[in-house]
């Protein structure tokens, strides 16, 4: 025979260590006797990552401003109006590596810091 106290232990601790996970969300209502009860409601999942993209964003002009360091900014111009000449897939990409102020800046940077050139 099952012991009831214990079965109403074990409901109390797991709705306690559901309440505690940082994952999930507290919410106090007042029911329809006027308790106040405390109903775990999930956190939604961020539909865009922010801090991700912002950091793809910022490496991919660190890389864009690399090449432009080491090649110059004649031969990287050059490079992508042939970039331009191709088929659609080049185009975009020729568009996506086409210089802009922050490019030119990180180039500047790193033309200091860079040997050679």
């Amino acid at each position: 025979m099952a012991d009831v106290n214990k079965d109403r232990f074990i409901e109390r601790l797991n709705a306690i260590q559901q309440k505690s996970d940082p994952k999930k969300k507290v919410v106090r209502k007042v029911s329809k006797d006027g308790l106040v009860v405390e109903v775990v409601k999930p956190r939604r999942k961020k539909l865009l990552p922010i801090k991700s993209m912002v950091t793809i964003a910022l490496i991919f002009v660190m890389f864009k401003g690399f090449v432009l360091a080491q090649l110059g900014a004649d031969e990287y111009e050059s490079r992508i109006d042939t970039l331009k000449k191709g088929p659609s897939a080049q185009v975009f990409a020729a568009f996506l590596l086409d210089s802009d102020p922050a490019t030119e800046a990180m180039a500047r940077g790193l033309r200091v810091v860079m040997p050679g050139k």
